[in-house]
């Protein structure tokens, strides 16, 4: 909770220096989840929260919005997202795309009738992902989409990258996972102390594996502008100082790491889910980070705390497209 307030008044904040509220799109509108947290969302009076239907559901409040997929749009849409794809689509298959609400979302957020979108309860990853990729695609400059989980419990706060998408990253794809994640750390206004995570400490075990999370750090220090980042590391060196002075020779921060880049897919989503249920951290994600506009995924086991705090981190990130 006390997370929670803090993307409130960082919501707050914004509206009043941008005057402005923005709007953020529910794919899964039907799902009474959305529908709970678009409640919750309306009382806060802190943005606009929007369901995606496919057909008008009248025991909702008036003052949620509700957009009823129609046929006149999903054509609108085909034609443009044609028109996108140069030549990647038939009129087919553009049709056929357009009937599947999580590329209608996109296409309303490429048409900028919204500023962000939250889904997942009903679809999954890959839905939500196909989708991003195909309408919205990554931030000039980046090739690789990648996910973050925010980790926290009472006064700390972490990133954990990446954890959803990149199942075997090579060296380039695991530095722009690094720098996806320290992006999405400031944008929430934390600090951007990363480590890039091994078995193994400053060569201590030399393998491919750990050869190529080093390949990475050198890479991501070599185009990131903030402060380099530390390893390849093992995890007690990266979140103990004191570990990381006795065991770590090289360059590095001061002070906790915040931001803990795995080195794949499998150890990303396993450490997450540790110390979720072990450390009992509270988890909010995955965050898809390094996209050219805020898509977020949602677990289809999510919490109706779950969304509201998703569609809370969702606008915090359109915010940053005014930058």
């Amino acid at each position: 909770m006390h997370f929670q307030k803090e993307l409130e008044n960082k919501i707050q904040s914004k509206n009043k220096e941008f005057n402005t509220k923005k709007t953020i799109l529910l794919i899964d509108g039907d799902d009474e989840r959305a529908i709970k947290a678009a409640e919750l969302i309306a009382k806060s009076g802190l943005l606009n929260a929007v369901l995606l239907v496919n057909k008008k559901n009248d025991d909702v409040s008036n003052n949620i919005k509700q957009e009823v997929v129609s046929l006149e749009k999903q054509k609108e849409y085909a034609n443009l997202f044609l028109e996108l794809r140069k030549g990647k689509e038939t009129p087919e298959s553009a049709e056929k795309s357009m009937k599947n609400n999580p590329f209608y979302a996109m296409m309303m957020l490429k048409n900028k009738e919204v500023d962000g979108i939250v889904g997942g309860l009903n679809y999954t990853t890959a839905d939500i992902l196909r989708a991003a990729f195909k309408v919205i695609g990554p931030k000039q400059g980046i090739k690789t989409i990648s996910s973050a989980m925010i980790m926290h419990k009472e006064e700390e706060k972490f990133i954990f990258s990446d954890i959803s998408v990149n199942i075997k990253p090579n060296s380039d794809q695991l530095a722009e996972i690094g720098i996806n994640a320290k992006e999405f750390a400031k944008n929430l206004g934390l600090d951007t102390n990363v480590a890039f995570l091994s078995f193994s400490t400053d060569s201590s075990a030399v393998s491919e594996e750990s050869k190529l999370v080093a390949d990475a750090v050198e890479k991501y220090n070599s185009i990131s502008k903030d402060k380099k980042a530390i390893g390849e590391i093992q995890f007690d060196a990266a979140i103990d100082p004191k570990v990381r002075q006795a065991k770590y020779k090289k360059e590095s921060y001061s002070g906790k790491t915040n931001i803990f880049v795995f080195p794949n897919l499998d150890a990303g989503n396993i450490g997450y889910k540790i110390a979720q249920r072990l450390g009992n951290y509270g988890a909010i994600g995955p965050v898809i980070t390094g996209i050219a506009e805020p898509v977020n995924d949602l677990s289809r086991g999510s919490t109706v705390e779950d969304v509201y705090n998703t569609i809370l981190i969702t606008t915090l990130q359109s915010f940053k497209e005014e930058k």
